[in-house]
């Protein structure tokens, strides 16, 4: 393997490292390959139901990538394309034609059924099958009746199924509390310590804290009663101009101010998911601190209507619906 009597140290844990990369290297060839094998299997199961000259010439028209012909803050992956992917599985997993679907609903539903899917995606996938059924009934001259969406028992079976199982997190995540973030202090680096303090005290997403790193993403501004705001630019919104994408967050508390002086140092980095689950545990990703930012400031006394701005949503909605736990209260005896 390379090791001698004579070698000093140095020289044994150089070709330790050396023998250790060579492993990894051939284990991730061996996982590409596989990977390859699995992509050629599926991609041949698949052909027989969505024909390759037909399913190019749909992508080209309806999924398109565009994102690299505008801003780069724009997503590059766009979902559509893993919309697609689904749609694909669920057309080769059913085996029907197209001109059948409607006939074949309720198989269709069981197939959602078994894979345990929610109601959004669901719904989602069956616009995606319906635009593909359209596109290839039209191209073969043959008639196309639509998917209806899940409706009374087949919509609340599916919605019952999902949330009885682990899938129900799906792309969200556990909040993260102070507490719990403070316990892990001495076993995360200081610089994904400072990243999951923005995290938590400012109830930023991911990429905005990123963005922190850009003076130009981010500006401080004092109101009329002397409160320093944090002013931060939201690559997310798409759909306003510019100059309304930006959302104010008021530094209110010591903690804020804290994280104010982590912004301004630069020295925060993105903890890796793995370091997350280890850490908190399965369920928690890097929304884990914004997922709990609005009980943190309900908890302080603030108000549910001023939390919605600072966290940049469009609606109280939004903000009821998804970030706040519906198990926790707040008491205001003031």
């Amino acid at each position: 393997m390379g090791f001698h009597a004579r070698m000093s140290v140095e020289d044994a844990k150089a070709r330790a490292k050396q023998l250790n990369l060579d492993l990894r290297a051939k284990e991730q060839e061996k996982l590409l390959l596989e990977r390859k094998r699995q992509e050629t299997s599926e991609r041949l199961k698949l052909a027989r139901w969505l024909p390759v000259e037909f399913v190019s010439e749909f992508e080209s028209r309806f999924l398109r990538d565009r994102s690299s012909e505008g801003r780069t803050d724009q997503r590059q992956k766009p979902r559509a394309a893993r919309v697609w992917r689904a749609a694909q599985r669920a057309i080769a997993a059913t085996g029907v034609e197209p001109g059948e679907w409607f006939l074949h609903t309720y198989e269709i539903y069981d197939y959602f059924y078994r894979a345990h899917l929610s109601i959004k995606y669901v719904n989602v996938i069956l616009k995606m099958m319906n635009l593909w059924g359209f596109f290839i009934s039209r191209k073969l001259s043959q008639p196309f009746l639509p998917l209806p969406m899940p409706r009374g028992y087949e919509r609340a079976r599916l919605i019952e199924n999902y949330f009885h199982t682990k899938k129900q997190v799906g792309r969200g995540s556990i909040p993260i509390t102070p507490t719990q973030l403070d316990s892990e202090k001495k076993l995360l680096s200081g610089a994904n310590y400072n990243w999951l303090f923005l995290s938590v005290w400012l109830g930023l997403r991911p990429q905005e804290i990123d963005n922190l790193k850009n003076e130009g993403m981010w500006r401080l501004e004092e109101n009329m009663r002397g409160t320093t705001v944090l002013w931060v630019y939201q690559t997310k919104i798409i759909a306003l101009p510019p100059e309304e994408r930006w959302k104010p967050i008021p530094l209110l508390f010591a903690e804020q101010k804290i994280a104010l002086k982590i912004l301004m140092s630069g020295k925060f980095r993105r903890p890796i998911p793995k370091t997350m689950r280890k850490r908190f545990g399965e369920g928690i990703t890097l929304y884990g601190g914004r997922k709990g930012f609005s009980d943190l400031m309900l908890s302080l006394g603030q108000k549910l209507e001023n939390i919605s701005v600072w966290m940049g949503h469009a609606t109280l909605n939004r903000t009821w619906t998804s970030y706040k736990d519906k198990k926790r209260f707040h008491l205001n005896f003031a």
